[in-house]
């Protein structure tokens, strides 16, 4: 009997062999691991061409979930936005699975995207550009109608992992109730929204300036739909909030990136009234996440010791949105 693993490695030799078996890729076919975390990517070369391999963490999701993720990035391409496309199989389909460890692993083959990451440094025309690349997501995902229904319930979420965020609080009496008052007064108000009048539809999930890239003609490419799902539209904005507000240039930046989604989709006046409440649930769901997996994937940079930084963006951002 083998101790329990929480999350594998897969061997880079061994995938490319497989590779080359389900996609009938002839010659030598390289296969690197690049990046670890909630997915490991990895570099696939096959003469000329070059390919991403994304690996999930098992038990993220269905097989019919995750099929969904990859019918929404083929969807986005089809109306004209540049994603890490699936390439399909012999037989057709869109990924595959292997069994590790700690169970099945989802594992799709993508098209590379060359370009730069987005960063901090950013301009306030760079943020109005991101902020109009989004409502055109939203337009074209406006269209995507699919058989499995992925909810984002981000609530959910938050009430399962906030455990392991209370154990790393540890004897801090105040910051415990805080916490539970803050993610049940979240949950509360989200739960009221009145979905006749806050739209609805296909979202990215993790639309962070980390997960977009500029490519070398200047335009817009967008990755990394692992958290993908239906959820109200406005909240996808939350995402750039969040990280924005972790790097210290939310007041620079949030602004004119609302100004550049309201160019092509304005928000309604309820759409903009919950944005604050919206931008308190990520803050608590990503610091509530970061704990949750932190055995998992190892610190995050910046969780590895002192909490204080992400419990007061918490804090912050529930009393703007009269949380607490």
């Amino acid at each position: 009997m083998t101790f329990p693993v929480l999350q594998s490695v897969l061997d880079s030799d061994a995938l490319a062999v497989e590779v080359a078996r389900r996609y009938g890729l002839s010659g030598a076919v390289r296969c690197r691991l690049i990046s670890r975390g909630m997915n490991d990517i990895y570099d696939v070369r096959n003469g000329a061409h070059r390919y991403a391999l994304k690996c999930a963490r098992a038990g993220k999701c269905s097989d019919a979930e995750y099929g969904y993720e990859q019918d929404l990035v083929m969807h986005l391409a089809r109306g004209g936005l540049v994603v890490p496309t699936p390439v399909l199989q012999k037989d057709g389909t869109s990924f595959f699975s292997l069994p590790a460890p700690e169970g099945p692993r989802q594992i799709v083959l993508m098209r590379w995207l060359d370009g730069i990451p987005c960063t901090k440094a950013m301009t306030i025309d760079d943020a109005r550009r991101l902020g109009v690349f989004l409502a055109r997501l939203h337009e074209v995902s406006e269209k995507f109608n699919h058989p499995v229904h992925r909810s984002l319930n981000s609530e959910a979420k938050i009430r399962a992992r906030l455990p392991s965020l209370i154990e790393m609080v540890g004897d801090d009496r105040d910051m415990l109730v805080f916490l539970q008052r803050a993610a049940a007064a979240t949950h509360a108000r989200i739960e009221s929204l009145d979905h006749r009048i806050l739209p609805r539809g296909a979202t990215h999930g993790d639309f962070q300036y980390a997960n977009i890239m500029t490519q070398a003609d200047g335009g817009l490419a967008v990755f990394d739909f692992s958290d993908c799902g239906e959820d109200f539209l406005a909240r996808d904005l939350a995402s750039f909030f969040w990280r924005a507000d972790f790097d210290g240039v939310g007041e620079k930046l949030n602004g004119p990136f609302v100004a550049g989604y309201e160019s092509r989709r304005p928000l309604s006046p309820a759409e903009k009234a919950a944005l604050p409440l919206f931008r308190a649930s990520r803050h608590l769901l990503i610091t509530a996440s970061f704990a949750h997996y932190v055995n998992r994937i190892g610190p995050i940079p910046g969780f590895d010791g002192s909490l204080r930084y992400y419990l007061s963006m918490i804090r912050l951002h529930c009393a703007q949105a009269g949380l607490a």
